[in-house]
């Protein structure tokens, strides 16, 4: 017998405000009903979980809204978006609970405030002030004092590379289920830390950033706390909400919230100069001339100044162009450059065709030094169809792989994140065949870290430049490190609670 029916719903897209791509309709992978059960979605997954174990409990999934990280929504997307959700959740209620599969780092033309924190309020709208609302976060999103007087209780990813997307599901439905179950009303201390980095900078595969990740289970395990967890935020975007925050949920005191998340706080702030790129780093040339010279794979290279999954159109081939310039190049596939216009010369000439083409004239986010070059299109289709389970998914599209002497670029008529070794299969790339394998990332995504014997990340030009000290910040809270020279702060000063 079903006592407790809990709605999932959700809007998840990591966006990037330097980008010159808005994030349109046309952009979106929008889930409903059974597509959301059967499709093994993000997150979505580990809420499924948890809520299939609890008897009485009736699972309802109504729809989840993802898309490649990119530009700001447009503000007809977001409308449209935001509106069926409200409809559905009040079509299909009365509801005892919703869980919320967000990221974090919604971002909206025409709002200036924090979208994830507008959404979060058009749920509430539609159920009710007094119905329990959990949300499931990504550690790179952003939190606001809105969002904290809105929601009930709140997990998040706690590994960067994400590993961990189904335990953080679980984990906010399992909240949602002991609110609903005993009765008790939640209090939730956020404090703001005045911390600008790229999650780059914060992986929880060295320190700082592993200590502190791994030590979170032990503050939910203190009694009274239900969880606790630590926001990176999304450091390529200046905002008023922007920075790290520590975050601490309460079985309902307040005071102990506080105290406990100021007390997380105050350990992220004493190891604040231990966030740096601790993975291999180089400019661009050198990085290059480095695997150049190295006869073991597979080697991925990192083009992080074009990261797809931080949301950068992915446009550039300055890594591409500085590879045809080696004496020696090695047997590389540089992979995942968006541009359209190449795509179509190259199908248009087919399979098997020697054609000249200008890289960088599909250059959208910087100007970039244009190229003419002659390769033979090896492979293409009109679309990208990808197995397995795929954590960053984008609208399939349109590509080609072109072979120039050594080198193999693969070129796309949309932007994609190049994270699984499926992604290599698909487009009947031999990976054997290479020993170099760039990619437009920053930290490599899970599968590939596994497969890789050897990570260079290239300090490369374009919209997320890992190069935060020197951006311009003008709507973010200061100070804040680096944009301003050390200087002391203690908790208290951006502490908020719900």
């Amino acid at each position: 017998m079903t006592d407790l029916r809990i709605a999932i719903v959700g809007l998840s897209v990591e966006c990037l405000l330097g980008s010159p791509l808005k994030t349109e309709a046309a952009d979106m992978q929008v889930y409903r009903g059974r597509e959301m059960t059967d499709g093994d979605l993000w997150m979505v997954r580990g809420v499924l979980q948890r809520l299939a174990e609890e008897s009485g409990v009736e699972a309802v999934p109504l729809m989840w809204a993802t898309a490649l990280p990119g530009g700001a929504l447009s503000a007809g997307n977001y409308a449209a978006l935001r509106k069926e959700t409200v409809e559905l959740l009040r079509a299909n209620g009365p509801f005892d609970g919703v869980v919320m599969v967000n990221h974090g780092a919604l971002e909206v033309d025409g709002i200036d405030n924090h979208p994830d924190s507008d959404f979060l309020r058009a749920v509430r709208e539609a159920v009710g002030p007094d119905i329990p609302v959990a949300a499931s976060l990504d550690l790179h999103g952003h939190i606001s004092p809105d969002f904290i007087s809105d929601i009930t209780v709140i997990g998040a990813l706690r590994t960067a590379p994400h590993r961990d997307d189904r335990e953080a599901g679980y984990r906010a439905a399992h909240q949602l289920l002991k609110v609903l179950r005993t009765g008790i009303r939640p209090r939730i201390a956020a404090v703001r830390i005045p911390i600008l980095i790229a999650g780059e900078a914060a992986v929880t595969t060295t320190e700082p950033g592993a200590s502190i990740y791994a030590g979170l289970p032990s503050y939910d395990a203190r009694p009274g706390i239900l969880e606790a967890n630590v926001f990176v935020g999304f450091a390529f975007n200046d905002v008023p909400w922007g920075g790290m925050t520590a975050i601490v949920t309460s079985d309902g005191d307040a005071d102990l919230a506080r105290a406990t998340a100021q007390e997380l706080a105050s350990e992220i702030w004493r190891r604040r100069h231990d966030f740096v790129l601790r993975m291999e780093t180089a400019g661009v040339a050198e990085g290059l001339a480095r695997v150049a010279a190295a006869t073991e794979g597979p080697i991925f290279v990192s083009d992080s100044g074009d990261n797809t999954t931080a949301g950068a159109p992915g446009d550039l081939t300055g890594v591409l162009q500085a590879m045809l310039d080696l004496k020696s190049p090695p047997r590389a596939v540089i992979a995942g450059i968006t541009a359209p216009g190449l795509v179509q010369q190259a199908l248009d000439a087919g399979i098997g065709s020697t054609i000249e083409v200008v890289l960088g004239e599909d250059h959208i986010s910087l100007p970039g030094t244009r190229r003419r070059v002659t390769g033979e299109v090896i492979n293409g289709g009109p679309e990208l169809k990808l197995s397995g389970f795929q954590p960053y998914r984008s609208v399939e599209a349109a590509w080609a792989a072109i072979r120039f002497g050594a080198l193999v670029a693969t070129f796309h008529a949309r932007p994609i994140g190049i994270t699984t070794p499926e992604h290599f299969d698909s487009m009947g790339l031999d990976r054997s065949a290479f020993t170099v394998f760039v990619v437009k990332l920053g930290y490599l995504h899970p599968r590939l870290e596994d497969i890789a014997k050897r990570h260079v990340l290239l300090l490369s030009e374009g919209t997320v430049s890992l190069d935060l000290e020197n951006r311009d910040w003008r709507r973010v809270a200061r100070p804040a490190l680096p944009a301003d020279p050390d200087f002391a702060w203690v908790p208290g000063e951006s502490t908020y609670t719900n």
